[in-house]
């Protein structure tokens, strides 16, 4: 699990993840105003490696060493 806090309450409708050679295949988005109560707003079970560019979001798995060299998150 990857956890962000943005600091801030923050409407998301954006997220960038840049994947080196040992990507997340499965893996899902969430967001939580509060740290226990969790919303998913992107899944997805076909992640291929490259850069997932996931746009028009509102609101993982990992058995042994993901590889993400970069995240952004957007919105406002």
């Amino acid at each position: 699990m990857l956890r962000v806090d943005l600091g801030v309450t923050a409407n998301v409708s954006r997220v960038k993840l840049g994947w080196e050679a040992a990507y997340g295949k499965a893996y899902t988005i969430q967001t939580s105003p509060d740290g226990t109560a969790w919303t998913t707003i992107y899944s997805t079970t076909t992640g291929n490696g490259a850069t997932d560019d996931l746009t028009g979001l509102n609101g993982t798995d990992a058995t042994y060493g993901y590889s993400l060299f970069e995240m952004q998150v957007f919105g406002t």
